[in-house]
């Protein structure tokens, strides 16, 4: 046990330091619970490799994160090194943004700043996608950077943050001395082993896209048909496909050939992927029914992702959708109508293509500027499952 930490079964919460390795979302939630909590909670920025003390007044006062960094108040900075080994719990939430090919090693990466500095005695948790067997994987990087052993000197729980939230728990050692703050962040104490927790996460990743693909299946040939799509289809978009796209990818590639979660899991990843491919078909035909002048259009995809999500897929998805669209436009840009600053593209000598990436994007900007667009010349895409037009 470090120097200086009480035995935990002992220790007053207000006493015991809690580490959020990454500056995204998902883990400023979990630091604002725990700060509020009387936890000493410090948050890493992991591209920046500094660390700061989130206060009770201040987690109360900012409900995310983006509130939070657009306002920068003061706050205690601490170093990486003196955040991580003083942490009796450190939450691994780190933002994800290279491409597929390169994730793994930008997870690896981060780990061994973790391990580097994590102090015997303490916990773990991943809150990323994990595979079948991923586990394993993690735990011996971790073992190896930090000279110590799982289940006897520190502990590894796994839970997958599901659209931002707890869903399981998976741990092999006992979490007795752990309970309050694993509770007090949100989490569910109900633990299954490594195992049965990645078994659980696979399955449910894979019951949501296999529904989600079905879905956008026969929504695709009733747009080819000229019939109109049941409204629960219309009410999918294109950021709802890819908020866990992440954790499928994972799944798909940690299964053997002849399991048939494989088969299950790789023909919705295909559909899903397919998406895209089929949105550019579409704005092009109504380019084409329209008569629009390519030379004179702007087509703009608008998005409410929040951009400090740990996944990023939503992001990942606009970039590529906007590069499939420069095979045939030349003027195509990506909006976050929720960033600072956020203005109305006025556009008045050209034709706009607005393109709504989500429900919520939808209807947040033809309230917030309805005028504007009714002063452009403008034509509107939903980018739901079966690609609307909109009068």
């Amino acid at each position: 046990m470090p120097k200086g930490r009480e035995d935990p079964a002992g220790s007053a919460k207000s006493q015991d330091s809690v580490a959020i390795y990454g500056q995204s979302s998902e883990g400023y939630l979990i630091a604002a619970k725990l700060a509020t909590k009387g936890y000493k909670t410090s948050i890493i920025d992991e591209n920046l490799g500094t660390s700061m003390e989130l206060r009770p007044d201040i987690a109360a006062d900012y409900k995310d994160l983006s509130s939070l960094l657009a306002d920068e108040p003061a706050l205690p900075m601490l170093s990486v090194k003196d955040s991580i080994s003083a942490a009796k719990v450190i939450f691994f939430t780190p933002k994800l943004r290279r491409r597929d090919d390169d994730i793994l090693a930008e997870v690896r990466s981060r780990l061994v700043e973790v391990s580097r500095y994590a102090s015997s005695g303490s916990l773990i948790v991943f809150c990323l996608p994990l595979g079948t067997g991923g586990a394993n994987e993690i735990i011996s990087r971790l073992e190896h950077g930090m000279g110590l052993i799982c289940g006897k000197d520190f502990s590894f729980a796994y839970s997958p943050l599901e659209l931002g939230r707890p869903q399981l728990f998976g741990c092999e050692s006992s979490l007795s001395a752990f309970e309050q703050i694993i509770e007090g962040s949100g989490f569910s104490m109900e633990v299954f082993g490594l195992s049965k927790a990645e078994l659980i996460h696979t399955q449910r990743i894979v019951s949501r896209y296999s529904l989600l693909s079905s879905c956008f299946e026969v929504a695709k040939r009733l747009t080819y048909m000229g019939q109109e799509s049941p409204r629960e289809y219309k009410q999918i978009f294109a950021e709802d496909l890819t908020s866990s796209f992440l954790d499928l990818k994972v799944v798909v590639n940690s299964l053997e050939a002849g399991d048939p979660l494989l088969y299950l899991s790789s023909g919705a990843l295909k559909s899903v992927e397919s998406y895209s491919r089929f949105l550019v078909d579409r704005i092009r035909e109504l380019v084409r029914q329209k008569d629009l002048k390519a030379a004179r259009l702007k087509i703009i995809l608008f998005t409410d992702a929040d951009p400090y999500e740990m996944r990023g897929d939503k992001i990942k998805m606009a970039e590529d959708l906007a590069n499939r669209l420069r095979d045939f436009f030349s003027d195509i840009e990506y909006m976050n109508i929720m960033r600072e600053g956020f203005t109305f593209p006025m556009n008045i000598d050209r034709t706009n293509l607005l393109v709504f990436l989500s429900g919520s994007c939808e209807q947040k900007l033809t309230q917030l500027y309805e005028e504007q667009i009714a002063m452009t010349k403008s034509h509107m895409i939903r980018a739901n499952l079966p690609v609307e037009f909109v009068n």
